[in-house]
């Protein structure tokens, strides 16, 4: 039994449709904060507190410290020739910090969520809704 020339055409014609609607549907799989870690620019130099605010503002704490983000998760925070060694991890959203015990960095210590980021500047803002903690990077 032979197909006729339109039903050969329109099995062919179904065929190319479902493979592109495939292939438009992954490729348009991945999430909106897969493609915003994909573009972000990386920390990198040192960066200097330029808005420390909690409840009023308390930029005057950090005056004098350097931080840099080195790559595997370390953030070096120097004043005066002392380093205070501490962690930091980055999500497509969040940006957490850890100085441990020490009595001005502490502070630092949160899961913040990234307001901005670019690659002169991080502005950061406590993930309480309840709190109006907020806090900005500038690069030296």
């Amino acid at each position: 039994m032979q197909l006729s020339l339109k039903t050969k055409a329109f099995n062919l014609f179904s065929a190319l449709l479902l493979v592109t609607m495939f292939t438009t549907l992954q490729s348009s799989s991945c999430s909106k904060s897969d493609d915003m870690a994909a573009i972000a620019p990386p920390i990198a130099g040192t960066f200097s507190v330029s808005l420390y605010w909690d409840k009023k503002d308390e930029t005057g704490k950090f005056s004098g410290y350097s931080f840099s983000f080195n790559s595997g998760g370390q953030v070096v925070a120097i004043k005066a020739g002392t380093a205070f060694n501490g962690t930091w991890n980055e999500s497509s959203s969040r940006l957490s910090v850890n100085f441990g015990t020490d009595p001005i960095l502490s502070k630092l210590n949160k899961d913040w969520i990234k307001e901005e980021k670019t690659t002169t500047s991080i502005k950061l803002k406590d993930d309480s809704a309840s709190s109006d903690e907020r806090i900005q990077f500038i690069k030296n």
